[in-house]
This record gives C-alpha cells, sequence and structure tokens, in this order.
C-alpha cells in the first residue's frame, strides 16, 4: 500500500443539465445537485487512491459529512480538492472542498474503508440467499 496523510487530488466537471438537482430529483431548479457534488466528492477518494492499494483491495464510503453552501448553475465549473487527512488502519479520511469559479460551493470529510473485494462481496452476495 502506498497511501500517505497529504496525498491530493483535484478533479473538474462542468454543471450540465444532466447534473442538476432538477435531473436528479433532488430539487426542481437547474443548478449543480447535491447529490452529484457528492458523487464528484466519492469519486475523487476514489481516484486519488487508485494503482495504491494492495492487490485485491478496493475502498467502500462508509460516511459523508458534507455542506452544500451555495448554487452553480449550469455552465459553471466546480472543482472538488480532495485531500487524505487521517489513515487510522483501515480508516481513510478526507477533507474535501468543492469550489466554483466564485467561490466556496462544498466543504466537509468524507470516510472510507479499505477491504479485500472478494470476501466484501461473498458477504454483501448472501445477502440475497434465503
Amino acid at each position: 500500500m502506498n497511501i500517505h496523510v497529504g496525498d491530493e487530488i483535484e478533479l473538474t466537471e462542468e454543471v450540465v443539465p444532466e447534473n442538476t438537482a432538477e435531473k436528479w430529483g433532488s430539487g426542481s431548479l437547474p443548478v449543480y445537485a447535491t447529490p452529484a457534488m457528492i458523487s464528484l466528492i466519492e469519486q475523487s477518494a476514489v481516484d486519488l487512491l487508485a494503482g495504491k492499494l494492495d492487490e485485491g483491495q478496493t475502498t467502500v464510503g462508509t460516511n459523508l459529512n458534507i455542506a452544500h453552501v451555495s448554487a452553480t448553475p449550469v455552465g459553471g465549473t466546480i472543482k472538488c480538492h480532495c485531500s487524505l487527512t487521517e489513515i487510522d488502519r483501515k480508516r481513510l479520511v478526507f477533507h474535501v472542498e468543492v469550489t466554483d469559479n466564485k467561490g466556496r460551493v462544498g466543504i466537509g470529510t468524507h470516510e472510507r474503508f479499505i477491504v479485500a473485494s472478494e470476501p466484501f462481496m461473498e458477504k454483501a452476495a448472501k445477502k440475497l440467499e434465503d
């Protein structure tokens, strides 16, 4: 495993009709949707860890504490800055800040756990058994 506190990444996406609150059903306005922001935050953490975990490992999201503080209309650009702030055995904590060209859009923390992919999926599959 090759992860360190301080590792960071920035992802960018355009606000388009497909990622608005109106489209996602999280509101009625054509502005960047909170669920779209959450998806970008999780994708940022996943991308930050890409290629850095041991063979057969992945991470799963377990906690999000995010404030969505400003609206961004269609045509705006969203940037998500994600940095790894804590490693506690298999628990990883990320600080995230989401901005547009006028400032902060969202801020908070995201937590993921490192899991072994195969046993994790076997356990999940058992939920479908009678």
